[in-house]
Formats: C-alpha cells, structure tokens, sequence
C-alpha cells in the first residue's frame, strides 16, 4: 500500500511496486495508435501501445501478402516514421549532416529535408544517425536532434518554425548515445523526458516553443514518455532511471511518483516504455532479467500499486511489447514470446521470424527483423503462425514499423518503404524460408539421399554411425554441425556467429537430425554452443571442450563472473601449441605473492610473481614482464606453465608481474601507479634490469587496453608493449589517441593480434576485430612496426593463449 505525499497543489502518491520498462534502443515514445487507424503521428502511433484495433484489414480477408508498393534510398538512422495524410516524415544521417526529411506517401518521391544538425557518428555500439522519432503535430512537425536540438518546421514546406536545445536551454545532460527521447503530445501541451535536476519532463508550446513547465528530478537516458487514462484520467506517464511520473500536461503538476527501483543496461531501465494491458495495468520490462506488470488503484489524487507478477518470460530485447486481448507479445532476447498478461507465464515462443520490433494491427503481429525481413501472424495464444512474410531490405533495420492509412511503413540503415497490403496467399499458410543446402560434398550427397529415400532413419543410422568428433569437418574448409536427437528447437551459438546473437539448425525433413554449415579457414578454430529448446549444450558429438569468461548463457558479454563452459572445433591445418602442458620439475618457476600499498590509487594491489627456475641460486638481473589482468592470466593464460616450457627455449628467462588489480575507470591513475609506485617497487625487491628496454606491459582483452595506456603514458618507463584482441570500444579510443603521438617521439617494441572471429556484434555496430585492425593502422600511420596481425580465432583465453608464446617470443627472445 502506498502513502500520498504533498507536491505542489497535488497529492502525490508513491508506489511501492518494481516497474519494468521495455523499449527498443531507438527510444522514442509518441505512443502508438490503440485507437487512431489512420494516421501514425509519432514513435508506436498515437498513445504508446504499438497497436490498432479500428480496422479490419487483415481480418475482413480471407487471403492477402505483402507487396512492395515503393522503396527509395536512406541515411542511416533508428528514428521511426510518423505518417499524416500525404507525409511520411522520418529522420536520417545524410553525409555531414543529421536530417529530417518528408516523402510522398503516394510515390516515396522527397518533399523537402531539414537540417537537423552535425551527422551524430555512432559509437560504442551505436550505428550513426538520429534515435529519436519525430512528431507530427497538426501543420507542424517537432523533432529532436541526437545533439539535443529541439525543432519545429512546417509539414508542407519543412521551414524552420522555431527550435529550443535541452542541453543549453534547459540543463539536460546528454546521455551517453544521444538524446533519444522523442515528443508526444498531450492537452495541446509537447511533452518531451529532459532529465536532471532541473526537470526530468519537460512541457512545451507547439506553437513558440516556449518552456511552460518542468517537473520532477530524475536520469533521463534513452526512455520516452507516453499517455495513459488509468482511472478515466488521460495523462503523461514518464519513467527515468528512478521514478514513474504521472503528469498533467496541461498544467505539469505531478499527480503521482514512485521510486520504482529498476536497473540493468540500455535493454532495462534505461529505455523504458511502459505498457498498459489493461485499465489499471502496466506491464513493464523494467530489469534486464525480468519483466513484471503492476496494478495500480487511484483515490482522492493518490495511488496504490502492487506487483501482480514478477518473470523472466520477456528479458534482455530493445524491442517496445505489445498487448492484444488478453496476451504480451515481445522478445526474449532474441526469441518471439508471448505471455499471458494476468499470470507472467509463456504461452509460446518461436525462433521465427527472428530478432526484431513489433507493432499489432487488427489482432496480427506486424514484425520488422533485424535482418530486413517483414512478417505478419496472428496475436494469437495458439503459437506463431506467420501468414505473410517479404525479404524487404538487405541491410540492417533498428527500427519498429508504422502502419496508416492501410499500409505499412518501414526503413532499414539505407532505405525507406511502404507496403501495402493486397490478396495473395491464403491467411493461415506458413511462409517457408529458403533453406541453404551445404554445396555438393559429402554432406550434400548424403542430405540429398536423405530426402530421396524412403527410410530416412536407416540412412541416418548409417552416415551417424561413422561421425566421430571430427567428421563434421569436411575437406579444408567447411564445418557442419549436426546434432540428432528429439528436439522442437536448435540453434547453434559461438564465435563465428558473435555475441547476442545465433542461428537456426535446419532440421532435415522427417528425421530428427538438425544441422547448421559454414565455411572456416583451413586454420580456424572457434568456440561454441548448441541451443535446444531454449535451452544452452554442449555439443554431445564432441570430447572437445573449453571455458570462457567473455561470454555468459544466451551469448551475452560476461568479461568475468563464472566462466561459461562450451565445445570447440578446429579445422584441419590448426596447429595446437606446445607450452600449456605442465612442465617437469626441473623446468619450474615459482610464484611469490606480494602487496603492493598504493597511495596513487588509495588501495591495495595484489601481486603474483613468477620467479623463473635458476633465479634463487644466481645473481643474473632479469628483464621483466608486467601482466594486467594478471589473476586470469595465471589461472585461466596459463603462462607460468607457459613461461616454464618456454624459457630456454623460445623465451629468454625474465620475471613476470601479474597485477590483479581493476582499471576500468582510473586508468591514468593506474598508469601512473604502475610508472611510480609498481615498478620501483619490483626493482627493490627483486633482481630486474632497470631499463625501459627490458620492462614490457602485456594485456588481453580489456586489460590490453590498460596495457597500452600505461606503455604510451610512460614510454620512458617501459618500451615494450604486447596485447591480444584489445577490446577497445569508441569511448576508450579517444583516451588513448591523444597518447599515440609518433613512433620517433615514443619508440616502442609492439606486438599485437587479434582473432578474425573476436568478440562482436554486427548487428550493434562493433567488432573488436575490426576495432584492431583500425588500431594497427593508426600505429603504421604513426611510422610504428609490431609484430602479430590477425589469426583465424575466436576471443577469449582459449583463443589467446594459442598465440601468447607467440607474444612472449617477440619481446622476450631467446638469445
């Protein structure tokens, strides 16, 4: 039960509840059309549920398909279409400039462009252009730049009417990605989320656009607000990163708040939308991990709320949910699921259509893909039935689909189109994708007897009586995976395929064997994961296994916690290493455990030094080795074994440093921790060279970035530098750049690789892989040389440590 407290002339009730927010990357919240068929005013329609109900397009037929009625070229961006009348109206990067742009909806043909401001360049995972969705507002149009540049222009002619700057104007900090939020109107009042202290809702005249209130203090990242009529009372309902607003917009008095205590990353609370599924109902996905729906109870200016469920149904997707008669229906990662909205449990869920974003019309789910695919299937509680599907764009989209005036709306990265809907296939008949049939191999001839005979299983039988571990692998240069057992569902995961995401097993028709073919280099060898029935294997064909702390179940990035257990494969001409079995005694070092008492960094840094074999009984002074993330790289790197076997022989004895100490975040205080304090330190109590020239950082993943800021930081401390698959994301990048000045004013001995098959996601916009191979071309630039380059691998310590020798040996080597 909740206590109403006193704000302004209204009573505000707080609300004991956990909300859950869901909303896709592209945050922008006009709401959507419950209620309003023909127009698409902003992002999700007209009040924030994604839906139509006052037509009868789909369900009047008894056949229809989707037909392409025009496609014209586009910039880049995730900003929605809102559509009026004759103006299809959306927001795109366009060379150096962000704009805003109308099109004929009759033809696609361009009206007129606005510049909205500088291209906003996508970063850290983002892809370039405009997030927020414009708003149509009578003859008016209001779009909000990534910038923070609030316009107004002219619906039929795109002149400039007035324009505000949340930043400058009124103190709202830009997050991280842009401002994302996008306007909604309400009471003849534009409501746009500003976030801070100064007002985290802000509302403003269409007309002028004069500031007229702003309430309430909150973080405002990428969510957006949209209207809701609990109790019969039409209002704004804002969520930031720690309250729920419900707001007047005619006059910004908050009629009530609530600390609603969500959390998680962009795909949590820091895109909320929140979702009505019933009068007094909201389902939101306001946790990375759960979703939940809360009943609110209004009296007297004040609510109570309680939390009538809380699951994990739908978790971890950017995609908005929508609601129909009874039932959610969103993502679960990457999984269409749909959910009974009075009880939290899945009804169903399907790999099919794939990942994407979700409006409902007349009862039927209008699906855009990630990958460009537009689907169609009843909102139905039976299951996912796709009734209609088209191969729209080639390209990525991040945008959810709008629908007016009887026809579909949507964009990719690169194009814009409308759909409309005609007669064609019968309603009901599943749209079957085109499989792709391994070339003709072994594996080809074999699926192709498979399919001629007529006792599928005795052919089955036979060809898996002689698959071992390794006879997947076919020639040089192709891997198939099989898998034979009772299933519905299989999917196959790993490093070839990236992060978040997987792919579909096909099942060969009327046995119970799936498969999934890719070509690898002669030399690759990757990990990975089977997917049955939603559920994470181990392939059972193969001995072959390993552990990663780079990812975690479902293929989310880990870099920590428990290490996530998975197969792996190399293909013929891989040759394993020869240093990560346990050297004989004789051959042993030892580790001596230090602390160091960091005043630079306020703490205590852990130590674990490798003292080579020979060093107790001599005098001999030693190069040495300084290892970031050096807890994973003793127990997880292996290189004290690494170092036992390698000394001698292709290394050079040394004296490594393992520094078990986190970086993230203080990395010059760190750099200079280990200039000032760390290697005097060493010197002192150990026999070491004292010269740049014998002293190396060394790092893997996030702990090579570390590596590299203290190599440049202090180039007079220590000139040799190795890293494996640095991960270094945009923000990280523009802290290092200013420190690669040239390699005549800071020689350094550089070596660096990185895996083709590295830690990624194409559809998220990064590629550590690709992020190196940029790095490695600054350094050329700058007239520096290393040693290394690219090997056909995927990430993490399975991966590197087949190629650390490789590192040891380039800045250690043997005399």
């Amino acid at each position: 039960m909740l206590s109403g407290t006193s704000s302004r002339l209204n009573r505000i009730a707080g609300l004991t509840f956990v909300v859950a927010l869901s909303l896709c990357f592209a945050a922008g919240a006009m709401g959507a059309s419950k209620s309003g068929g023909n127009d698409w005013p902003g992002f999700r329609g007209v009040d924030g549920q994604g839906a139509v109900t006052n037509t009868t397009l789909f369900s009047a037929r008894n056949e229809f398909s989707l037909k392409t009625k025009w496609k014209r070229p586009l910039g880049s961006g995730y900003s929605g279409i809102a559509v009026a009348g004759d103006h299809v109206i959306t927001a795109f990067s366009a060379g150096e400039s962000d704009v805003l742009a109308a099109f004929d909806a009759a033809t696609g043909s361009e009206q007129w462009r606005f510049d909205i401001g500088p291209t906003y360049v996508g970063h850290d995972g983002s892809h370039t252009g405009p997030i927020s969705t414009p708003l149509i507002v009578g003859e008016r149009v209001v779009v909000l730049g990534a910038f923070g540049n609030l316009y107004a222009v002219n619906l039929r002619s795109g002149s400039k009417l007035w324009s505000t700057h949340l930043k400058d104007d009124h103190g709202a900090p830009k997050p991280h990605y842009g401002f994302s939020t996008s306007p909604i109107l309400l009471d003849g009042v534009i409501v746009v989320q500003l976030g801070g202290d100064n007002g985290a809702v802000a509302g403003f005249d269409p007309a002028t656009g004069k500031r007229l209130w702003a309430v309430g203090a909150d973080t405002v990242l990428y969510q957006s607000p949209i209207i809701w009529s609990p109790n019969g009372r039409k209002q704004v309902i804002a969520a930031g990163g720690q309250k729920l607003f419900g707001i007047d917009a005619r006059n910004g008095f908050i009629l009530w708040e609530h600390e609603h205590g969500g959390k998680g990353s962009s795909m949590g609370i820091a895109s909320v939308s929140p979702l009505p599924v019933a009068d007094n109902r909201l389902f939101l996905s306001y946790m990375d991990e759960t979703s939940t729906v809360l009943e609110l109870s209004f009296q007297d200016g004040s609510a109570t709320g309680k939390q009538l469920w809380d699951s994990k149904s739908i978790r971890k997707s950017y995609n908005c949910s929508v609601y129909h008669d009874g039932h959610i229906y969103g993502y679960s990662s990457r999984v269409m699921t749909c959910v009974d909205a009075k009880t939290g449990e899945r009804v169903w869920r399907s790999r099919e259509p794939g990942d994407g974003f979700t409006i409902v019309v007349d009862g039927h789910l209008i699906v855009q893909t990630k990958k460009g695919g537009l689907s169609v299937a009843p909102a139905s509680p039976s299951g996912y039935d796709e009734v209609a599907a088209l191969p729209l764009f080639d390209d990525l989209s991040w945008t959810p689909p709008s629908f007016a005036n009887g026809s579909i709306y949507a964009r990719s990265m690169s194009e814009l189109a409308r759909v409309d809907i005609t007669s064609g296939i019968p309603a009901g008949q599943r749209i079957v994708r085109k499989e792709e049939v391994p070339t003709k191999s072994r594996f080809g001839r074999f699926l192709s007897e498979v399919n001629r005979s007529s006792n599928k299983k005795a052919v089955v039988d036979q060809f898996m009586a002689g698959v071992d571990r390794m006879t997947f692998i076919e020639g040089r240069s192709m891997v198939h995976f099989i898998y034979r057992g009772k299933a519905d569902d299989m999917a196959v995961a790993g490093d070839v395929i990236g992060a978040r995401q997987e792919r579909v097993m096909i099942r060969v028709a009327g046995t119970d064997l799936f498969y999934y073919s890719t070509p690898l280099e002669p030399d690759a060898r990757v990990n990975y994961v089977f997917i049955k029935n939603y559920e994470q294997i181990l392939d059972p064909l193969n001995t072959r296994k390993t552990t990663t702390k780079v990812y975690k179940q479902e293929m989310e990035m880990s870099f920590g916690g428990d290490p996530m257990e998975m197969s792996w494969v190399a293909m013929p001409d891989w040759k394993p290493p020869t240093y990560l079995k346990k050297a004989g005694v004789s051959r042993r070092g030892r580790l001596e455990k230090k602390e160091l008492e960091s005043k630079i960094l306020e703490g205590t840094v852990n130590l674990q030094i490798y003292l080579p074999r020979g060093y107790d009984k001599g005098k001999k002074r030693y190069p040495v080795a300084y290892v970031h993330g050096g807890a994973d790289a003793v127990e997880r790197g292996k290189l004290p074994t690494m170092l036992d076997n390698l000394i001698g022989k292709r290394v050079t004895p040394l004296v490594a440093v393992f520094i078990d100490f986190q970086s993230r975040g203080r990395r010059t205080k760190y750099a200079q921790m280990v200039a000032e304090e760390l290697v005097p330190f060493i010197d002192g109590n150990f026999r070491t060279q004292a010269s740049p020239d014998a002293r190396a950082n060394i790092g893997m993943g996030f702990p090579g970035f570390a590596a590299f800021v203290c190599a440049f930081s202090h180039p007079d401390v220590m000139g040799k530098v190795g890293c494996q698959s640095t991960f270094m994301f945009d923000s990280m990048k523009k802290e290092l750049d200013p420190l690669v000045t040239t390699a005549s004013e800071k020689p350094l001995s550089i070596y660096l690789d990185w895996g083709k098959y590295d830690l990624r996601n194409s559809r998220e916009a990064w590629d550590m892989a690709e992020t190196n191979r940029e790095f490695a071309e600054t350094l050329r630039g700058k007239g520096y040389t290393f040693t290394g380059g690219e090997a056909n691998d995927g990430t993490g310590w399975s991966s590197w440590q087949n190629r650390t020798g490789d590192l040891l040996e380039a800045l250690f080597p043997a005399s």
